[in-house]
């Protein structure tokens, strides 16, 4: 059943001008979410293959590693709005301790 199915994609994929049945095409659709996880899986492949980490498809959305991977990505899409939108970036404000010229009792 699998093999007919994978084999009705691969087809439907080669033949796209083909008629093809509503049914057939609302269940060959992935959701999103699917999506969003082949994804990311492709882009933690990807990441442990350059930078030499073993990759284990288990550890997706769990290891240390995948976090770190996880935030960079996120840092880098934040700077690329905000140079796309003409905003520089922000300074860390340093924390007021209080008034240091003052003398000390």
């Amino acid at each position: 059943m699998v093999a007919s199915l994978l084999l009705l994609i691969i087809f439907l994929q080669w033949n796209h001008n083909m008629a093809v049945p509503a049914y057939i095409q609302k269940t060959l659709r992935l959701k999103p979410e699917v999506n969003k996880i082949f994804d990311d899986l492709d882009a933690w492949l990807d990441h442990c293959r350059i930078n030499l980490y073993p990759f284990n498809p288990a550890d997706l959305y769990r290891s240390q590693e995948y976090r770190n991977f996880q935030r960079n990505n996120e840092y880098l899409e934040r700077k690329a709005r905000r140079e796309k939108e003409g905003r520089p970036e922000p300074v860390k404000q340093r924390e007021y301790r209080g008034d240091y010229n003052r003398a000390r009792h």
